[in-house]
């Protein structure tokens, strides 16, 4: 019964970053767009590209804040 208590809530974990992820990546891309996108405009020529690096800056910029939110659920509710 616990193994399957386990599983559930690895699943979730994983569904909630998920979640997590496709919500904030419109926002976190346009407000990356907004704040360095014209300076990259500049330096690349070439739109694709510019979005590609916006892109995944973006999902960089999710991970690290997921992984900070994480780190400090942790340190709250820490029942050790």
């Amino acid at each position: 019964m616990s193994d399957g208590r386990e599983k559930r809530t690895r699943l979730m974990k994983r569904g909630l970053q998920v979640v997590f992820t496709i919500a904030w990546l419109p926002i976190v891309w346009l407000f990356l767009s907004a704040v360095a996108g014209r300076a990259l405009a500049a330096i690349v020529p070439v739109t694709w590209v510019v979005q590609l690096f916006l892109a995944s800056a973006s999902l960089l910029l999710i991970f690290v804040a997921f992984r900070a939110l994480s780190s400090l659920a942790e340190k709250i509710f820490n029942t050790d």
